[in-house]
């Protein structure tokens, strides 16, 4: 019988092998500052980046933005504002951690969805509840000044109320939207990772 352990971190190596890609595409991603090594960053001819599982989250949805010909520029956004949801998250629900949460059986249903090319919105469903939308966060103020860390939290922190998803260029439903919605589904993205050894 076979033991599977829980991996703590992976070589870029052992991350592209994981992932089925190129080493230069996850490099290229580092580089760009769509994820950041949340073990060791490289620091200089000769040293090793180290990733997390939350690492390999991040690059697994930054490839999947990519592959919908998303900017990179927007998928270094989608990853910094699903991290602060994440922290956003852990405030309710102690236990909460990417991508680990969202891997067990019975785990909560995390998607991310693009509105019009111009706000992106989280959507969280635990077990047969509808699903709770967070976010409505405009993709072209994050990182600008007044949009801190903490404003950002308070955002993610709370459901949109129903009034909010109606408005101009809104989460609408999915005739609703006014030209296009993206929706990626975090959860399935987790569970196709393989992380243990």
């Amino acid at each position: 019988m076979t033991i599977m352990s829980r991996r703590e971190e992976w070589s870029l190596t052992e991350a592209a092998k994981l992932l089925g890609e190129a080493q230069h595409r996850l490099i290229y991603l580092c580089e760009k500052g769509v994820v950041r090594p949340d073990i060791q960053d490289a620091e200089g001819r000769g040293s090793s980046r180290r990733f997390s599982a939350r690492n390999l989250l991040e690059f697994a949805l930054a490839l999947r933005l990519r592959e919908l010909e998303m900017a990179v520029s927007l998928a270094v956004v989608v990853i910094h504002v699903l991290r602060a949801f994440e922290r956003s998250v852990r405030e309710e629900i102690t236990s909460f951690r990417l991508p680990e949460s969202l891997r067990k059986v019975g785990a909560p249903d995390l998607r991310v969805i693009i509105g019009d090319g111009r706000r992106l919105y989280f959507t969280l469903a635990t077990g047969k509840a509808a699903p709770k939308v967070f976010g409505g966060v405009d993709l072209q103020e994050v990182g600008v000044e007044g949009t801190g860390e903490r404003a950002l939290q308070r955002r993610l922190g709370r459901p949109v109320e129903e009034k909010e998803l109606t408005g101009i260029g809104g989460f609408g439903r999915p005739e609703g939207s006014r030209h296009t919605r993206l929706e990626v589904s975090v959860t399935g993205i987790a569970r196709d990772l393989k992380l243990e050894r």
